[in-house]
């Protein structure tokens, strides 16, 4: 990614070090990745800008210090690095949500094969599946470098959707059969 770039930079005060942590989970959720301390960068789009913005009222409001830098230039070695990173990161996420969805078709078909279609199975279900679909969102957030992976997590979640919706079917079929 060539650019432009945001960049945050900015400084919030040792104690107490939840104000710290605060703001390094808020920069780690939106995606950014540090340059060094106290820097981070992420492509430039409205919604970073946004993000980048709020973040950095929330550090002026913790008596820190904080300032956008708008259309920003990395020189094409750092630029390169950043969006490795930021690729890797993504990565290991749409990995770990393919890990994930694969145990869930795993416990379904279980649970299939058990022929256990208790009403508190069928909820822990929808559950687990709805949590999926959120964090695969929140990663979607994230992926300010159009990884490309999104598209198989999309088919494996179609999937679980499906194997689900047939779960509910066999399990209504189950309950109101003699």
């Amino acid at each position: 990614m060539d650019g432009p770039w945001l960049l945050l930079i900015y400084t919030v005060p040792a104690e107490p070090s939840r104000k710290r942590a605060f703001v390094w989970r808020k920069i780690k959720r939106v995606g950014a990745v540090y340059l060094r301390d106290g820097v981070c960068v992420l492509p430039q789009t409205p919604a970073a800008e946004s993000a980048l913005s709020a973040i950095a009222q929330r550090i002026l409001g913790f008596e820190g210090r904080a300032t956008v830098v708008r259309d920003a230039q990395l020189e094409a070695d750092q630029a390169r690095e950043v969006t490795e990173r930021m690729l890797a990161a993504r990565a290991t996420e749409y990995g770990a949500i393919h890990q994930d969805a694969q145990a869930f078709l795993e416990h379904i078909r279980r649970e299939t094969n058990h022929r256990d279609f208790s009403f508190a199975e069928l909820e822990e279900l929808e559950a687990d599946l709805q949590k999926l679909q959120r964090w695969h969102e929140q990663v979607r957030a994230r992926d300010h470098v159009n990884t490309g992976s999104e598209a198989g997590i999309d088919g494996v979640l179609r999937t679980c959707d499906e194997a689900l919706s047939q779960f509910m079917e066999s399990a209504s079929r189950e309950q109101f059969i003699p």
